[in-house]
């Protein structure tokens, strides 16, 4: 992989530098532009795979070059690094994405292993030359690929951070494209959504659940659900006749709600998380304090968990930010006793942190990535010797 570093102040560059050296293997190449112009010219004669881009340059500033090389057609990974204001870095990424540009995100600076190592591997799992992901499937496709039984559910374990042990598990899609390998849903949901098939997928994870628990040790699986789904027309009622032929779906399965763009249909959802309730279904908040209706899904919806996102765990051990977000969600969650859970764990460290603040639950990376569930059965004495280790869970230091 070919990775281009755009920083003109030396201490930020030698500091990026270092650190990605130490991430690298030795097939990767990692190359330094200290300017904007010398950037176009290493853009065009490498055409890298990921670029780590500054905005405030000395020649031409970085959103010129980011838009130079939309116009050149550039297909890699991009992640902004700098020190400007929220707003102005979700202007430049809006910007990115209206010119099709791939985004990653942003860097604070100064830089921190965890999150350089969480942008490498998202990196990496881009096809650069064929970018997969980055072209949404057409819906004609969408469909064949559904008739073809091409829709796969891959699980990332869930474990517990004071001892490690492993307690449930998210239910993830995957489409195995014939000629463009494994696609995560940014490809296809939205015209999966469009064609009316978002229900059909929700019951097919469901019942992948059910199909591989003795893989899952019957831990509980997250099945991520948006509210139109769940408030849709008879969405409960055929949940609850599924539960005539399984009759525990209630322990297998939990739902974790993604925050709607808008929060019009607090009735409908009280109405639907109670009978889930009623019926001994557990609902969690998934990207907990990301959103403007977060505290409000909070104060009137029965939930069991919440789930930080990895927005704001990834970058908590370099941004101040992030790190009072992680910590008030997991304050929220422990003042009104339901459990938290950290997603994007990509480190020991960032661990041990979300350990001491009193995070009960964590996944990301470190622990797993998502797996096919004939995976599994290789994950778990891997991680098992991690735990065996015990280095990953040492006693907390008393303030006494």
């Amino acid at each position: 992989m070919n990775i281009l570093l755009v920083e003109d102040h030396p201490f930020q560059r030698d500091l990026i530098a270092g650190q990605l050296k130490q991430l690298i293997s030795g097939n990767d190449a990692l190359i330094i532009a200290p300017d904007g112009y010398t950037a176009a010219e290493k853009i065009l004669e490498h055409k890298p795979d990921l670029i780590f881009c500054d905005l405030d340059l000395p020649d031409i500033d970085g959103i010129k070059l980011l838009s130079n090389a939309a116009e050149h057609g550039f297909n890699g990974c991009i992640v902004i690094t700098s020190a400007a204001s929220p707003k102005l870095l979700d202007t430049v990424k809006n910007m990115c994405e209206s010119f099709h540009l791939n985004v990653l995100g942003t860097l604070p600076k100064p830089a921190s292993i965890p999150l350089l190592k969480y942008y490498l591997n998202l990196a990496i799992e881009h096809d650069t030359n064929f970018p997969a992901d980055l072209v949404p499937l057409h819906e004609s496709e969408i469909l064949e690929a559904w008739n073809a039984g091409l829709f796969e559910t891959w699980f990332q374990p869930i474990v517990r951070l004071n001892d490690g042990k492993w307690i449930a598990c998210e239910a993830l899609q995957r489409l195995r494209h014939p000629t463009r390998g494994v696609l995560t849903p940014h490809a296809f949901l939205p015209q999966l959504i469009s064609l009316g098939l978002e229900a059909e997928l929700t019951f097919k994870v469901i019942d992948a659940v059910i199909e591989h628990q003795s893989t899952l040790e019957n831990h509980p699986v997250g099945v991520n659900i948006s509210v139109d789904n769940l408030i849709a027309f008879n969405f409960i009622d055929r949940l609850l006749e599924k539960t005539k032929h399984s009759p525990d779906l209630n322990q297998r399965i939990y739902f974790e709600l993604n925050e709607p763009e808008h929060f019009e249909q607090l009735g409908q959802l009280q109405e639907a998380a109670s009978r889930l309730l009623l019926n001994g279904f557990r609902l969690a908040i998934d990207d907990f304090g990301s959103g403007y209706a977060t505290l409000q899904q909070v104060e009137f919806l029965p939930l069991d968990s919440v789930k930080v996102g990895l927005g704001c765990v990834l970058p908590m051990l370099s941004s101040r930010t992030s790190l009072a977000l992680v910590e008030a969600s997991v304050l929220v969650a422990n003042r009104i006793d339901i459990a938290s859970v950290a997603e994007g764990i990509e480190c020991i460290e960032v661990w041990h942190a979300l350990r001491d603040m009193g995070c009960d639950y964590g996944q990301g990376f470190f622990i797993a990535k998502p797996m096919p569930p004939e995976s599994i059965d290789q994950w778990k004495p891997l991680w098992n010797s991690v735990i065996e280790s015990r280095s990953l869970c040492p006693p907390l230091v008393s303030t006494i």
